[in-house]
């Protein structure tokens, strides 16, 4: 479902997945799945960060592999989410 959300912002931001715009609303609304699967489970997604971000990137780049043989016009949507996830973080 996460990943979900990047694809919903492109289209609701012609400037595409690294927009941002697009970024924010995305990331709010992951924000917001992950703390309602929190209430309802009693576990937030959110507290394993690590574990959060190796889910999304292998998501991610079975996405890379499907859009470049089906759709190579949305490649640039799980390209930017790898950038995106790849990126370092100061709490990890």
């Amino acid at each position: 479902m996460l990943r979900s959300f990047d694809y919903a912002a492109c289209h609701r931001d012609p400037d595409g997945p690294d927009a941002p715009a697009a970024r924010a609303w995305s990331a709010a609304n992951r924000a917001a799945y992950c703390a309602g699967y929190a209430q309802v489970s009693g576990r937030d997604p959110r507290e394993d960060a690590v574990l959060l971000r190796a889910y999304e990137t292998d998501k991610a780049v079975y996405e890379v592999l499907y859009e470049a043989r089906n759709r190579p016009g949305w490649l640039g949507v799980p390209l930017s989410a790898i950038r995106r996830l790849a990126a370092p973080r100061l709490s990890d």
